[in-house]
């Protein structure tokens, strides 16, 4: 333990930023997103020993510490708030089965063990029932969710 203290006291600004900067080539060798904030935390480290000199071990491992995991959790909560764009909000503009659930549809013809066409807007969709129901032409039927084009339905 002895040992881990006398490196830690002994680190300066330059080993701040070479441990930035290997944590940030490795980032791009491995595109995670991962090592990318620990990098950044190192080279803040390795700026703030460059105007604070004195500034010890203790606070330097704190604030690489905080900083890195403070970057990764806010990055988590913007990457998941990228991830769930919908349809109406026009940044699911490939997704447009998205902007279909909860709409109600015509079935088109017979189902037959719980799959067939349903009418929605202006275009034919192959569904399945929920529960493998079969459905009359003419039902109505709103949509639930989806599999791949195919639109997962039940009765209206």
């Amino acid at each position: 333990m002895e040992q881990v203290v006398t490196f830690l006291a002994g680190m300066t600004y330059w080993h701040w930023l070479a441990l930035g900067a290997v944590l940030v080539i490795l980032e791009i060798l491995t595109p995670t997103f991962y090592l990318i904030w620990p990098g950044i935390a190192a080279v803040l480290v390795g700026v703030l020993h460059i105007f604070i000199p004195d500034l010890g071990w203790q606070a330097s491992l704190t604030i690489f510490g905080v900083v890195a995991v403070g970057a990764t959790v806010v990055w988590h909560m913007i990457y998941k708030k990228g991830r769930s764009a919908t349809y109406e909000d026009g940044r699911g503009l490939n997704q447009r089965v998205q902007g279909y659930l909860g709409r109600r549809a015509t079935v088109a013809v017979a189902f037959r063990n719980g799959r067939g066409p349903i009418l929605l807007d202006d275009s034919r969709w192959e569904a399945i029932s929920e529960g493998g129901s079969d459905f009359a032409p003419g039902s109505t039927v709103e949509i639930i969710g989806f599999e791949g084009s195919t639109l997962r339905v039940r009765a209206a």
